[in-house]
């Protein structure tokens, strides 16, 4: 056997070392991208399904390698909380990654109740999307087909089969207060529904969000270039800031240590083509099937957007610092989202966010096409 070594030159001798040393001192100094350890991530979304932005930006996470999912918490919104519960169990078992744990939280919003907004409607106008408070999802046809029950707490029973998988015990804004208590400055939160579950952590502990190491948050909207009927009059509507305007109001005062939001804006560039789907669903894995038969064609691709970006920086083209509130006026305006330049801001709590405003579509697709295909990380057979 041929033993090769190298030489370390000191002073005028030399010292002699097998190649095996050499490596080990290397790997020490410079660790190995695999060998990287995991970002802590949670996740905070309203869960309609199956299929549809919600439940692929919660598999754009799900086969992320640099992710650790801490937990995912759920709120009403697109949907009851209890139907996003069932579709986003159910999503965890297509995936194999049944260890995550999933957390109910608020069922309703602060203080916005249907019944008012019924009231509000016939004075100002009717809304074109109300999530759960909906009757049907307009524009798009969607299969299956949505359903909306009025009772929030009798679902029917998920499309895509009744998971065996249970919730974890306990609510979501106590799992996120002790989530960050647990890990503080180490745990990057992404909100992707309406803030009730976040503003409800707020109130419970003025610490929280001092111990979150970043808010990424899909809400608001600034100035959607967009024909679509829900902006086109109403360019500062954006549904998870209108189901809770209260809670988003709340979050947005909070004292975070960095706010960064992806309001409609820089979703409204992509959309779930069936090319695409296509592509994120070939081969027979049960990601693929599940993609195939549920993935909602023509629609933007929102939440997915604020992940990808929150992993992938170099996504993002254009973001600007920006004061963000919303509209509490009960008004015609109410829930609509409220932006000042720095100087221009009441100041009365609003924190500097970070407010991404273009991100580059094909660098997107091509993020999201790579991460889907691949088997998720620790993934266990169905």
């Amino acid at each position: 056997m041929i033993r090769r070594h190298f030489a370390l030159r000191q002073g005028e001798r030399y010292l002699f070392f097998p190649s095996w040393f050499l490596l080990l001192v290397l790997c020490w100094l410079f660790p190995c991208a695999e060998g990287k350890a995991k970002e802590l991530f949670v996740i905070d979304q309203d869960g309609a399904g199956p299929g549809g932005s919600d439940m692929q930006s919660l598999l754009l996470a799900l086969h992320s390698p640099e992710v650790e999912l801490l937990g995912i918490t759920v709120v009403s919104g697109d949907c009851w909380r209890d139907e996003g519960v069932a579709h986003t169990l159910r999503l965890l078992e297509v995936a194999g990654r049944r260890e995550v744990p999933v957390v109910g939280g608020a069922v309703y919003s602060l203080l916005r109740t249907r019944k008012e907004t019924e009231i509000w409607e016939q004075l100002f106008g009717k809304l074109f999307y109300k999530g759960a408070w909906s009757t049907a999802y307009p524009g798009k046809e969607l299969h299956p087909p949505l359903s909306f029950p009025e009772d929030p707490f009798h679902p029917p029973p998920p499309v895509e089969g009744a998971p065996a998988l249970r919730p974890s015990p306990g609510f979501a804004a106590n799992f996120l207060v002790e989530t960050a208590r647990n890990h503080p400055g180490e745990v990057p939160l992404l909100a992707m529904g309406p803030l009730t579950n976040v503003a409800l952590a707020c109130r419970l502990d003025p610490e929280f969000s001092r111990r979150i190491k970043k808010l990424g948050l899909m809400g608001g909207s600034i100035d959607p270039r967009t024909s679509d009927r829900e902006w086109s009059t109403n360019p500062r509507f954006e549904f998870n800031f209108f189901w809770d305007p209260e809670a988003a109001h709340i979050v947005l005062t909070a004292p975070w240590n960095r706010v960064e939001a992806y309001p409609v804006d820089p979703g409204i560039q992509t959309v779930m083509s069936r090319e695409l789907s296509s592509e994120v669903s070939e081969g027979n894995s049960a990601v693929g099937r599940y993609l195939r038969q549920y993935a909602w064609i023509g629609l933007p691709m929102w939440d997915e957007v604020a992940v990808a970006g929150s992993l992938d920086p170099s996504l993002i083209v254009q973001k600007e610092t920006l004061f963000l509130d919303v509209d509490l006026s009960r008004g015609p305006s109410y829930g609509n989202t409220l932006v000042w330049k720095t100087g221009s801001e009441p100041g009365l709590g609003e924190q500097r966010v970070e407010v991404i405003r273009k991100i580059d579509p094909k660098l997107f697709y091509r993020f999201f096409r790579e991460r889907i295909r691949a088997a998720p990380p620790e993934a266990k057979a169905e």
